[in-house]
């Protein structure tokens, strides 16, 4: 039996932390190769010291297979998870087209709900599934990964695609200690999970306050989003928690002192953003349904007429 061959696009903390825990777990093993597509300094850092991730009073260094920003001396893979942000999506896919053959499947872990559909569109009748993830991690030097949240959870699968490969994906990724889950309802998990990231994104962004300075002092209107966005879901056919709502924002409160999201923090930096992944998605999709979310249109709007950065 061949090896499997398994690519990952984009080595920050996501793609980094997957790939690095996959590549160490089968380190001199005849079952899987490991391709890691990275850039500039992350990369070289990669090619000269291996990519180390920190998990907990542990350091693991991974060593991939091979490590490249040409995709084109991987060519094609089994898998290629796309781990890149949401606005680098189009371009990534280009970059991707080298890795792919008729058995390969793409699993994207970016935020967003449509995701898999804008990839679809780029490249027609490839495979392409469902995938999400909760982690806490940032790479906080070229080829260096700090996991701080005690527990992830990867989440994918398609109702469409090929179970036995699903399956034997899911057993890949459990061995290696990951927390990996391959549910019916996959898109359930990824609205579940988008109400929390945009709702917070948004009013962290259109504030320009933390996360527990947003929940002490508009509290009311991050209700607000998370009702709206839960009525364009339903809209949609999918069905969230009647509580999740409020679990989300007491979910948001176990974050630490002074921790924003990542869309605040790239509007901070002067950095591309997902503002119309993770906001303009929700109202523009309301146009089309015919929803009133007031809210998000009000942030929406404010948002893009904001200085960019903040002075």
């Amino acid at each position: 039996m061949s090896k499997l061959r398994i690519a990952f696009s984009g080595i920050g903390a996501v793609g980094g932390y997957y790939g690095g825990m996959l590549a160490t777990r089968y380190k001199d093993k005849e079952i899987a190769d490991f391709f890691f597509i990275s850039r500039g300094e992350n990369l070289r850092a990669i090619k000269e010291h291996g990519l180390h991730i920190k998990t907990g009073i542990r350091t693991l260094v991974a060593v991939p297979t091979l490590a490249t920003d040409n995709p084109a001396e991987i060519g094609p893979v089994d898998y290629i998870f796309c781990c890149t942000k949401s606005y680098d999506l189009k371009e990534n896919i280009e970059q991707l087209k080298p890795l792919l053959g008729p058995e390969t499947v793409i699993i994207p872990l970016l935020n967003g709900v449509n995701i898999t559909e804008q990839i679809q569109e780029l490249l027609p009748g490839q495979s392409v599934w469902k995938g999400c993830t909760y982690i806490g991690a940032r790479l906080i030097k070229p080829g260096y990964i700090d996991k701080f949240s005690g527990k992830e959870k990867i989440f994918f699968g398609s109702k469409d695609g090929d179970k036995a490969k699903q399956e034997a994906l899911l057993q890949l990724l459990t061995y290696s200690r990951i927390n990996a889950y391959n549910p019916d309802d996959i898109d359930l998990r990824l609205w579940k999970k988008f109400l929390m990231i945009s709702t917070a994104a948004t009013i962290t962004t259109f504030f320009n306050q933390n996360i527990r300075d947003v929940i002490e002092q508009h509290y009311d209107m991050f209700i607000a989003l998370g009702n709206e966005l839960k009525s364009v879901a339903e809209a949609k056919g999918i069905h969230l928690p009647a509580d999740i709502v409020y679990a989300s924002i007491e979910a948001q409160k176990m974050m630490p002192a002074g921790a924003t999201t990542s869309m605040h923090a790239d509007f901070l930096a002067g950095k591309p953003t997902e503002l119309e992944t993770l906001t303009g998605y929700v109202v523009h999709t309301a146009d089309k349904l015919g929803i009133d979310v007031p809210t998000y249109r009000f942030m929406y709007n404010g948002i893009i007429k904001m200085p960019y950065p903040w002075v």
